[in-house]
């Protein structure tokens, strides 16, 4: 590793760092307030792959077919080996590898820890991340691609993401601002209460602070929170859990403001971009 690998690795681990601080911070009034500025500013966007979930039959196109969809249309591939967040937490639970992927043109000027990849291996590279119980994250991020040297107009980036490590999950006690840019195609729903163990692996497993879990009533989910990623799903000993896309009525509250026309559609506006 050259010196100036060595630099910028530390320069991610300080931004990491100061990235967590911020998210805790980020409720209190003046910080939250802060915080709002560039949220609003719309400088990042991401869109939550349910994992290992079983979704209904539904006529949209089922989410990890877009990934395959976003890496097929890619005019340029890279892959990171390792991932940033993982080697800066020097995370117990999940592997540093593999890192994430980047797709379009504009990632051909990354200077930092990515070689070009064929398709092929990037769509193994994300179902080995898969595998191993990584949620997949379609990211956008002007702030991050600016940094890394990647032109943000012709990059998307797909991150594979684990719940103890990875910025984009790290949302336990950040500001709703920041859950409300987290776009997903589902919802976890209760399918029943009466089944449910009580042993409170679905709260402890979920990212978003979505679920509680109540020893007399059972597991409630909050649909503001939820974006369907599908951790409780698989941490769920009774199989209570399951996910709905969001076009399903039966999975539409309300309270629940994100939906999966305007994540199919921000995909969309991803594919033009990595063309």
């Amino acid at each position: 590793m050259t010196l100036r690998d060595t630099l910028v690795g530390l320069g991610y681990a300080i931004a990491y760092r100061a990235a967590l601080l911020f998210f805790s911070l980020s409720k209190l009034p003046v910080a939250g307030r802060l915080f709002e500025a560039p949220v609003a500013a719309r400088r990042f966007t991401v869109v939550t792959v349910p994992m290992n979930a079983k979704l209904r039959e539904t006529s949209a196109i089922l989410p990890f077919d877009m990934i395959r969809q976003l890496v097929d249309s890619a005019a340029y591939v890279a892959i990171a080996d390792n991932c940033v967040c993982r080697e800066a937490h020097n995370c117990k639970d999940y592997p540093a590898s593999p890192g994430c992927v980047y797709l379009g043109d504009g990632a051909r000027s990354i200077k930092y820890r990515t070689r070009q990849a064929t398709k092929q291996e990037a769509l193994e590279w994300l179902e080995r991340a898969r595998s191993l119980g990584l949620v997949t994250n379609v990211v956008w991020s002007s702030v991050e691609f600016e940094a890394i040297g990647a032109n943000p107009s012709r990059t998307v980036e797909i991150c594979s993401c684990c719940p103890c490590c990875c910025l984009m999950f790290k949302t336990r006690d950040a500001s709703k601002a920041y859950l409300d840019n987290i776009l997903g195609f589902g919802t976890a729903r209760v399918t029943s209460a009466d089944s449910c163990t009580r042993c409170t692996n679905c709260e402890a497993a979920c990212p978003f602070k979505a679920i509680k879990v109540d020893m007399h009533e059972g597991p409630a989910v909050d649909m503001t929170r939820c974006k369907g990623c599908g951790r409780c799903v698989d941490a769920c000993r009774a199989g209570v859990l399951k996910v709905f896309p969001d076009e399903d009525p039966a999975a539409i509250t309300d309270t629940c403001d994100h939906s999966t026309p305007n994540a199919r559609d921000l995909v969309e506006r991803f594919l033009g971009m990595v063309k």
